[in-house]
């Protein structure tokens, strides 16, 4: 898939991330849906159409959080890259290893915003720490739906003739 369609995709995922939120959790939880997709991104792609991919899937993601322009763009190129490395070292074939590197990744992007957020807003306005717990919830509830996910998203692969990959088992 091209990275036009990746970033429509996230904006797709950050709509029904936020309809789920709204009708399902009141605001008690959040997700991070487009981190599947920025996995999925790392696992089967090459690397320059991966990173231009992720670029545009953080896009969607800075605008959607109206938060400060190009964090999560850096965080989710970041995100793409570390996935990557991790997956030379960690066989991560099925559903089970895809939605542990969702819950990661999860993890990783939040608390990489919360932290960069940290070093450079002023110490009135600054995240605080205490939101870790908040953001473990959301990586495990993320990491809890990414193989649904994964199911939808090999079926988009399918649609648009990619190859098969390791993640079909």
């Amino acid at each position: 898939m091209k990275p036009l369609l990746h970033a429509a995709l996230a904006l797709a995922l950050v709509g029904l991330q936020s309809a789920l939120l709204r009708h399902v959790g009141g605001g008690a939880f959040t997700l991070c849906l487009p981190v599947a997709l920025l996995v999925h991104l790392s696992l089967t792609v090459e690397l320059v159409e991966g990173a231009v991919a992720a670029a545009a899937v953080g896009y969607v993601l800075d605008v959607a959080s109206g938060g400060t322009k190009g964090l999560l763009t850096s965080l989710a190129v970041a995100t793409f890259l570390a996935v990557r490395i991790i997956r030379l070292a960690v066989d991560v074939r099925g559903r089970a290893g895809f939605a542990a590197l969702c819950g990661l990744a999860a993890f990783g992007l939040s608390a990489g915003a919360v932290a960069l957020s940290r070093s450079v807003t002023p110490p009135e306005l600054r995240p605080v720490w205490s939101l870790v717990p908040r953001i473990a919830l959301a990586a495990l509830l993320t990491g809890l739906l990414a193989p649904l996910l994964l199911w939808g998203l090999r079926r988009l692969d399918g649609l648009f003739g990619e190859r098969a990959s390791d993640l079909a088992l």
